[in-house]
């Protein structure tokens, strides 16, 4: 009996060191996603191009459809408008019950007086209608004829409206392109961002396995292994953070392009900066000529000056061509029931108190503003061309600098590589240079992102895409 429980103890105390030590082989330090995993990952992606992104924003972009319909109903509002200057057509029927009873007087001799008969009627007659249905119909056909010039004025100036909303729909065409370049630059450089943390996060697994190495030796402090795990943290945190963002950059660029928001994509390879740009002057005349706010604001200066014309035309009678006819039901036969005439229409109204001459007053005040808005907007364009030219020159600078940057930390990655071989360094070091060429890289790329953001603000601003 003593041997069998000495035996049974035995056995549940290896049990229990058998399963601590799987247990501890179970719960090692759950390691970020490798850089290879991630470039596995990306890799996988299809990839879509700067030029694809566009071209599906100006496709299926909400805010290009919406100006692309305001465009339309400008084009219908037109349309709808130049049949003003054709006949109008009215047909105005009535059927009631009459209420009331009329009555028609014939007095005596108003049929005439013959020699044979006497007058007719004889005596006065009258003639009562009973309350019954009844029903009239009216027809009018009219011809505007010294209205022509008017409707001519006003038509001029809802064309330069359709104009105008043809340049605001290009305007909002350039910023959905400028919006999907910048949104498209976001995801590389976040990105970017990204590929850096995860290639320094084997500098922190290194370091902070020789903090647990050496503080097994007992040849550090405790504070120093706390430190270690404090910053392999950090950097972990920091990768899911990049991670977040990469994911929100790239649901708003599928936003701007009218896709759904949970398609994958990996982005392309970005280009080196431009170091050819156009004279200042060339860029500010290019902006003059090509904006569309500029078009527009010329177009309402024009628009505005048809709109005073045109009220000023009102002074002309209006002088229609007409045709009316009216016939009735169940009335009596001696009421006519059928009329018609033909002939021209006058309406002119020769006394207004001043109104008409306080509004064209209005509308020439109207394009006094228009004519001052155009400077404006000229102005705010050549500020905006100038400011945009600068900030890519400052950005061009710090391309240059960052290039400078990312070539010492390869040349001093590579220095380290050679004294690894010869063991005169820590593999430390070789993370950490490696560390460092990473965030170098990761510095130049988002350089050369913000190069080609300014590089897109700066085509806005001149009116390109």
């Amino acid at each position: 009996m003593k041997r069998r429980t000495r035996t049974t103890c035995l056995a549940f105390t290896l049990g229990t060191l058998a399963l601590l030590a799987r247990g501890q082989s179970l719960v090692p330090l759950s390691p970020a996603p490798t850089v290879e995993h991630a470039a596995g990952q990306q890799s996988s992606l299809p990839e879509l191009t700067l030029e694809q992104a566009v071209d599906q924003a100006v496709a299926n972009n909400s805010s290009l459809k919406t100006a692309s319909l305001e465009t339309v109903r400008a084009a219908d509002d037109l349309a709808a408008n130049r049949t003003r200057r054709f006949a109008n057509t009215q047909v105005v029927g009535l059927g009631a019950q009459l209420v009331t009873k009329p009555s028609v007087t014939f007095p005596a001799g108003s049929l005439g007086v013959y020699s044979a008969t006497g007058p007719i009627p004889a005596t006065n007659q009258t003639v009562e209608i009973a309350r019954k249905p009844a029903g009239t119909v009216n027809i009018s056909v009219s011809q505007p004829l010294s209205t022509q010039y008017q409707l001519h004025l006003q038509l001029k100036a809802l064309e330069l409206g359709l104009a105008g909303s043809r340049q605001d729909q290009e305007k909002t065409r350039l910023e959905v392109v400028d919006q999907v370049r910048r949104a498209y630059y976001s995801v590389v450089e976040a990105q970017s961002a990204l590929d850096s943390l995860q290639a320094s996060l084997p500098y922190y697994q290194e370091s902070h396995r020789l903090a647990l190495e050496n503080r097994g030796k007992e040849t550090i402090l405790e504070s120093s292994l706390l430190n270690a795990d404090a910053q392999l943290l950090k950097i972990q945190n920091a990768i899911s953070d990049a991670s977040d963002r990469v994911a929100s950059a790239t649901e708003r660029l599928n936003d701007l392009m009218g896709r759904d928001i949970h398609t994958q994509f990996r982005v392309a390879a970005m280009g080196d900066a431009d170091t050819g740009l156009d004279a200042l002057e060339g860029m500010e005349a290019r902006a003059l000529q090509n904006r569309p706010d500029v078009k527009k604001a010329k177009l309402q200066v024009q628009q505005a000056g048809y709109d005073a014309r045109a009220k000023k035309a009102e002074y002309i009678p209006d002088i229609s061509l007409a045709f009316n006819y009216s016939t009735t039901a169940n009335y009596e036969s001696i009421l006519p029931s059928n009329l018609g005439t033909v002939g021209l229409a006058l309406r002119w109204e020769p006394w207004d108190w001043g109104r008409r001459h306080q509004e064209y007053e209005e509308k020439r005040a109207k394009e006094d503003q228009a004519k001052v808005g155009v400077g404006a907007t000229e102005r705010a364009v050549l500020l905006e061309v100038r400011n945009a030219y600068r900030q890519l020159e400052s950005i061009r600078r710090q391309v240059t600098l960052s290039d400078a940057s990312a070539r010492a930390a390869r040349q001093r990655l590579k220095e380290v590589q050679e004294q690894v071989k010869h063991e005169a360094v820590l593999t430390r070091d070789l993370y950490q240079a490696q560390s460092d060429l990473a965030s170098a890289d990761s510095q130049q790329q988002q350089a050369l992102t913000a190069f080609w953001k300014a590089r897109a603000d700066l085509k806005k601003a001149i009116g390109e895409e």
